[in-house]
C-alpha cells in the first residue's frame, strides 16, 4: 500500500508542471480584450485594430479593442493595472503612458514595474512638426524665426498634457528658445483636427495620423523627428537636419498584461502578437504608416521602457514640468 501511495504521488509531482503548459496550450478560449487609453483614431488605436485584428485570425478568439480616454492614459493603465490576471485584459501602453505620466502627474494610481508584465513592443514611429497653411513659414528657421518676432502668440496642439508630443514640444522652445502657448487635447485625432480646422498654428503629431493631412495638402509639413527621413515624406528634413540635432524622439507602443498573469499565458500571448507581427499584411500595412515593427520578447520590451523612464524623468526634472 506504501508503494503505490509513493508511486502516486511520483506520479502527480510529474503531472503538476505540465499543467500550465497545458493552460496555455488552450489560451484563449475566451474573447481577449485589448484597452487603449486613447480615442479612436489615433497611433495606439491604429496598431491595436491592426495586431488585433491578426491575433484574432491566428488564435480563432475575437481581440476586442476597447477605447478608454481619460487622464492622459492613466484611467486605463490603472483598469488594466486592477483587472484580472488572466490574460484577457491587456493594454495597448506608450511612451506617454509607461515612460512619461508616472513622472509628470503626482499620482498616476499604478506603478509600471510592479502592476504590469510586458508582452511585445507594437513598434515606433517619428513624429512630424506640422503648420496650419496659414502660418506663413516653410521651413524650422522660418518657424522659430517667426515665434522670436511673436513670443507667446503661436498655439500648438497636443494629444493631452504630459504626453510624447507636449514633451518633444516643450523640449523644442527650450532648445530653440520661442515661447509657443499649448492647448492641450484630449486625444491625437482631436488635436489633429483642431490644427486643421485652423484652431491651432502647429503640431508634432505621430506620422500615421497627421500623414493623410499632409497628403491632402490641409497641413505643411516642416521636420520628422526621426534620426532618419521618412518613407512616406522623403523631402521632408529631418529636425537634425534643420538645425537641431538633439531633438530625436521616436515614440513607441506595446502590449502589457497584469503583472500577476501566469508566465506561461504571458509566453503564449508573446507568440500570438510575434506570429501576428511577422504577418505580411500586418507588415505591408506598418509600411504604408511609416511605422517601424516592433517584435520580441516581452524582457526586451520591459528594458525598453526602463531605458526611456530614465531618459524622459530626467528631462521632466530638469524642465519641471508637472500636471496642470
Amino acid at each position: 500500500m506504501r508503494f503505490r501511495f509513493t508511486a502516486l504521488l511520483a506520479v502527480l509531482a510529474l503531472l503538476v508542471p505540465a499543467l500550465p503548459t497545458a493552460h496555455a496550450d488552450s489560451f484563449p478560449r475566451k474573447p481577449i480584450k485589448l484597452i487603449v487609453p486613447f480615442p479612436p483614431g489615433g497611433t495606439p488605436d491604429m496598431l491595436a485594430r491592426i495586431l488585433g485584428q491578426q491575433v484574432s485570425t491566428i488564435a480563432k478568439q475575437q481581440v476586442v479593442i476597447d477605447n478608454r480616454p481619460g487622464a492622459a492614459g492613466n484611467v486605463a493603465m490603472e483598469l488594466v493595472a486592477r483587472a484580472a490576471p488572466d490574460g484577457y485584459t491587456l493594454i495597448m501602453g506608450t511612451i506617454g503612458t509607461l515612460a512619461v505620466n508616472p513622472y509628470v502627474y503626482k499620482s498616476v494610481g499604478f506603478d509600471v514595474a510592479k502592476d504590469f508584465a510586458p508582452i511585445m513592443n507594437a513598434g515606433s514611429i517619428s513624429n512630424l512638426l506640422a503648420v496650419h497653411p496659414s502660418v506663413p513659414v516653410n521651413s524650422v528657421k522660418e518657424l522659430v524665426d517667426l515665434a522670436r518676432k511673436k513670443p507667446g502668440t503661436l498655439t500648438y496642439a497636443t494629444s493631452g498634457f504630459g504626453s510624447s508630443l507636449h514633451l518633444t514640444s516643450e523640449y523644442f522652445q527650450a532648445v530653440a528658445g520661442i515661447d509657443l502657448q499649448h492647448v492641450p487635447y484630449k486625444g491625437s485625432a482631436l488635436a489633429v483636427t483642431a490644427l486643421v480646422g485652423g484652431e491651432t498654428n502647429l503640431m508634432f503629431d505621430n506620422m500615421p495620423s497627421i500623414a493623410p493631412h499632409i497628403v491632402a495638402n490641409r497641413l505643411r509639413p516642416l521636420a520628422v523627428t526621426g534620426a532618419v527621413r521618412s518613407r512616406l515624406f522623403p523631402n521632408v528634413p529631418t529636425m537634425k537636419e534643420s538645425g537641431y540635432p538633439d531633438i530625436v524622439v521616436m515614440p513607441w507602443y506595446g502590449v502589457l498584461a497584469p503583472a500577476k498573469t501566469p508566465p506561461d499565458v504571458v509566453a503564449r500571448l508573446n507568440a500570438l502578437f510575434n506570429e501576428a507581427m511577422r504577418d505580411s499584411t500586418v507588415r505591408k500595412r506598418y509600411e504604408e504608416m511609416d511605422v517601424e515593427p516592433g517584435g520580441g520578447t516581452g524582457a526586451q520590451f520591459g528594458e525598453l521602457i526602463r531605458a526611456e523612464s530614465a531618459k524622459w524623468s530626467k528631462l521632466i526634472r530638469d524642465k519641471k514640468i508637472t500636471a496642470e
